[in-house]
């Protein structure tokens, strides 16, 4: 009951918007479940070779500036911030140093069959981006903007040591572990003892 009596104290304020008092109270990650393919899709991460470093804007393909921008909704106008300030080394984006070991890629079926096995099983997970982030290295905290606003994000592998927090909460990941993250919360992720890849796909506004 306190629970629901919080909440609805929520709606009858008179000066706050409701949904932004539930969003606040609920809106920070959902469980969806667990994908046993990890382990085959960790060993096509491993064989790739064609990653490109997040410092190096001027060669992301469109499909990856795409997919990446639109992660959690945004329309393109907002590469510009990205390439300017997330992905920048001066900026005050996701990177610590210049030393920063972070990398990308969006898999192609030639490449990453078991990526694309899980989308044709999962529909609904769609535009895909791999990410690679070498090992003790750090993502800094950020956010996708003021928006609400989420997306998929699947545990390829979990370093030993590795943490990823949302909002101050520690997101529980174990491999294959399938997450809705809503990301206008601040994220930031500490790696362990290995190279971590992470499956991001598509969400949107709430």
């Amino acid at each position: 009951m306190q629970l629901v009596d919080m909440v609805l104290g929520f709606l009858m304020h008179p000066h706050l918007d409701n949904l932004t008092c539930l969003l606040e109270i609920n809106m920070k990650i959902e469980y969806l479940g667990n994908t046993e393919l990890h382990e085959a899709i960790l060993e096509e991460c491993k064989d790739f070779d064609g990653w490109t470093h997040t410092f190096d804007t001027e060669v992301f393909t469109e499909e990856l500036k795409y997919n990446l921008t639109t992660l959690s909704g945004s329309e393109m106008d907002r590469w510009e911030f990205l390439k300017e300030v997330q992905f920048s080394r001066e900026g005050a984006g996701i990177a610590p140093d210049e030393d920063f070991d972070y990398w990308w890629t969006v898999p192609q079926e030639e490449d990453f069959p078991i990526v694309y096995k899980f989308m044709e099983e999962n529909s609904q997970y769609k535009d895909p981006v791999l990410s690679k982030l070498g090992a003790g290295h750090k993502l800094q905290s950020h956010n996708h903007g003021p928006d609400p606003q989420y997306l998929y994000n699947v545990s390829i592998n979990e370093p030993e040591g590795s943490m990823f927090t949302i909002a101050d909460e520690i997101v529980p990941y174990n491999p294959g572990d399938i997450y809705k993250l809503y990301v206008h919360n601040n994220h930031e992720v500490v790696n362990g003892n290995d190279t971590r890849y992470h499956l991001l796909f598509k969400g949107g506004r709430v």
